[in-house]
């Protein structure tokens, strides 16, 4: 058992160097603590366009090949373009959990690159007696399934350019990397995952024992 679980942390972090999850244990439930997420480098300048951001985690707990529990959380960031704050709020399977405001862009950042995510899974469900590991898949922005249908009828009535526009409006720099970003999301659409981003990072705990886990207070 230890072995497929060390191979499930071994695939699972090549595309996180640098960030790290790890288990939380906290009111007789098991959480998660992700921490270092590197976000895109344009991250910064979105947060102040006036549109929400949302940073989606599927979080999964596994014995051997085996998923037994997982939630979903979502973490939206708006900025109030009048009030000049950003309102940060987190639902766990779509109930609110949390709602907190920031003044400025760097303590959004420094938040989204230490999250906690506690009191997930009860500690009763959890076998205490073998190994288990925790998994993270983080989205930013993510399309859903009906957003990506419209995209992929969009790109096919758009993949050639416009005889008004002989020259192009889009030079090829730019259409290579729109070309890769559709491609990387359209991967994920075919996967079957219910939601696709053009960014994404999944991170896997160490194998471990639920009783190893420290009581961590509030």
């Amino acid at each position: 058992m230890r072995i497929w679980l060390s191979i499930l942390f071994v695939l699972a972090t090549g595309s996180a160097f640098g960030a790290e999850l790890t288990p939380l244990r906290q009111n007789g439930h098991l959480g998660g603590r992700i921490h270092g997420i590197a976000l895109p480098d344009g991250f910064r300048r979105d947060l102040t366009s006036g549109l929400t951001n949302r940073l989606m985690i599927r979080l999964t707990l596994h014995q051997a090949a085996r998923e037994l529990r997982g939630r979903s959380i979502e973490i939206a960031v708006r900025y109030d373009l009048w009030e000049e704050t950003f309102t940060l709020t987190r639902t766990v399977d779509g109930a609110s959990v949390e709602t907190a405001v920031f003044k400025q862009t760097q303590q959004v950042i420094e938040r989204l690159q230490e999250l906690r995510l506690v009191e997930l899974f009860p500690a009763s469900s959890v076998p205490a007696d073998s190994d288990v590991v925790m998994r993270a898949i983080v989205l930013l922005n993510p399309i859903d399934r009906e957003r990506m249908d419209a995209i992929k009828k969009w790109v096919a009535q758009n993949s050639k350019r416009s005889s008004l526009d002989p020259a192009g409006a889009l030079s090829v720099g730019d259409t290579s990397v729109s070309n890769a970003i559709f491609n990387r999301i359209f991967e994920q659409y075919a996967s079957g995952a219910e939601a696709a981003s053009a960014w994404q990072q999944t991170l896997t705990t160490k194998p471990f024992r639920l009783n190893d886990v420290p009581q961590e207070s509030r």
